[in-house]
């Protein structure tokens, strides 16, 4: 059984997000790894409110490469969706995930760990490398972002919530996304879209 790992940062509202992350990829039939070192796919859902929060996810990234470089690693949340060409071209990133396609992650890493078998016994003749047919320099990693502001609900619904050893005892139930307000220093508007909220019932 293929294994993930997920590591959030940043707010209440990422945190969330992560935990519906987390119960969609156990209903898609994945298995939760004890850590990083262990896992097929890891997430990590960033935060990008301030360069240091940046800053921290680009470590991470480069953490766990270092530590499990056969590892997909998908990177999602706010700064995905704010930069996803910067956090394409890093090293050891097999997918750069915006807010607005986080509820197809559970696809991507069934997709990802796909090319890995399939790319994992292949081999090429030294012919082919010195007629240049194949190029050794690394490809940026794919992006799937789109128009948050074209969100018309959550863009993960209310997980339905799976305790795992380690979690926390009072999961967050988020019932409002995003904000309508423009104020100059803030970016979440931009990386979370409009002002949503769930029905009342």
């Amino acid at each position: 059984m293929p294994s993930f790992s997920v590591e959030n940062f940043g707010c209440r509202a990422t945190e969330a997000d992560a935990t519906a992350l987390r119960s969609a990829l156990l209903a898609s039939g994945w298995a939760p790894a004890c850590d990083h070192a262990a896992a097929d796919i890891v997430v990590l859902n960033t935060c990008t409110v301030t360069a240091r929060a940046d800053a921290e996810a680009r470590e991470a990234i480069r953490k766990i490469h270092r530590t499990n470089p056969g590892a997909r690693i998908v990177v999602t949340g706010c700064y995905a969706q704010r930069a996803p060409e910067e956090l394409a071209r890093m090293e050891g990133v097999s997918c750069v995930v915006g807010n607005s396609h986080q509820t197809e992650i559970p696809d991507i890493a069934g997709n990802l760990l796909e090319s890995r078998r399939a790319s994992s016994g292949d081999f090429f003749p030294l012919e082919q490398l010195a007629n240049n047919q194949m190029s050794l320099a690394r490809r940026p990693a794919k992006i799937l972002t789109g128009d948050i502001f074209a969100q018309p609900t959550h863009t993960l619904s209310p997980a339905r919530l799976i305790w795992q050893e380690g979690c926390r005892t009072r999961p967050i139930l988020k019932i409002q996304d995003g904000c309508n307000n423009r104020c100059s220093y803030c970016v979440i508007p931009f990386v979370r879209g409009r002002s949503r909220s769930l029905p009342p019932d």
